[in-house]
């Protein structure tokens, strides 16, 4: 049997501390071939033409071109699957969504104050992302989009909003934040459900990427928070290091129950699997489950579970996802009720909470 094909990385990165850093703990995987570095974009780009690699780690800040800036000169000119190293600030998730706007596959939290402790925790999380990222399809960006036009959304009765037939759940890893904002920019102003999305995301992410959505959309979009009543035409993000469950009041009314996962001890905060199997319990029937690109299977049963009650599910295809882990999954286990291109995902959603 033929071994495996290396997976040939190169790293960019000002810092020599953080290259070598990074190259350590790759090597210590021998599926994984470092073929050289580079200490700012410029020199990055003028290699990584003749090295052709498999896979990029980039880090955001650095002297003569950016991560950015030269994010965008590899996916013009020859695309390729590139991580972004980022700090995980508020300020840092606003570059770091901008970088998955122009193409980037994922991200990695840079490491703070505690080196050490931080580069150890590092280690898996960009093993795994490597590994993902280099079966991955490179998305170029087609178009950037633009705010909404406002003024956008009605107000209606809050009986009438908070009175709810349908809910849709969303989940994602890596590739979806692009993903979600094409969905989301599709849909009206108005929708007779709410949407709730578990993206796996840090909490210092999850209030910016919502901030961002509700600029571009024509439907509300915002964080969820802990007590609040869910209501129509609003899609919540489910806050980064927590998890999200519905609870109905005697109203008849439900509300989110968000609790720290120090406490849930989830792999994945948020977890998708909680979320579908929240919504299946309290919607019943009337739920429609969505899964995007990512890797791994987290959402696959709660996917299932929304299907064996009757309710709808929706899987993103092979071709328009970055990695096709979770969808693929979701399929192989019997989850699925219809397979779509992202493109056709968001009217598939409204003709459904139409009928």
């Amino acid at each position: 049997m033929t071994p495996p094909k290396p997976i040939r990385v190169f790293i960019v990165d000002d810092s020599a501390f953080m290259r070598t850093a990074i190259e350590r703990m790759l090597k210590e995987d021998p599926l994984i071939e470092i073929i050289g570095s580079a200490a700012n974009g410029k020199e990055a780009i003028e290699k990584l033409g003749r090295l052709k690699p498999d896979v990029v780690t980039m880090d955001i800040e650095m002297p003569v071109m950016d991560g950015l800036h030269a994010l965008k000169e590899i996916m013009r000119t020859n695309p390729m699957p590139v991580i972004m190293v980022s700090s995980l600030t508020q300020e840092g998730a606003k570059v770091t969504l901008d970088a998955l706007d122009l193409g980037a596959v994922d991200y990695v939290g840079k490491p703070g104050s505690s080196l050490t402790l931080n580069i150890l925790g590092l280690k898996n999380d960009l093993l795994a992302k490597i590994h993902a990222a280099a079966d991955s399809i490179p998305k170029v960006p087609r178009l950037r989009m633009v705010p909404a036009a406002t003024p956008r959304r009605p107000a209606a009765n809050l009986d009438q909003q908070t009175h709810l037939d349908w809910v849709v759940v969303v989940g994602a890893s890596t590739g979806g934040p692009p993903a979600i904002q094409q969905i989301l920019a599709t849909l009206p102003a108005t929708l007779p459900a709410p949407i709730i999305i578990a993206q796996h995301m840090p909490r210092s992410f999850t209030n910016a990427f919502a901030q961002r959505l509700n600029l571009l959309c024509n439907l509300r979009v915002k964080e969820a928070v802990d007590g609040e009543t869910l209501q129509r035409s609003i899609a919540y993000i489910c806050p980064g290091d927590q998890q999200t469950r519905f609870m109905r009041r005697p109203d008849n009314t439900f509300y989110f129950s968000i609790v720290s996962n120090e406490v849930e001890k989830e792999r994945f905060a948020p977890s998708i699997d909680r979320v579908f199997f929240s919504a299946a319990e309290n919607f019943g029937r009337k739920t429609l489950g969505v899964i995007l690109t990512g890797m791994g299977e987290d959402g696959v049963r709660g996917l299932k579970n929304i299907k064996v009650i009757g309710g709808l599910t929706i899987a993103q295809d092979r071709l328009t996802s970055v990695v096709y882990g979770m969808p693929r999954a979701a399929l192989e286990q019997g989850a699925v009720t219809r397979i779509l291109a992202l493109g056709d995902i968001a009217n598939e959603v409204e003709l459904a909470l139409r009928q």
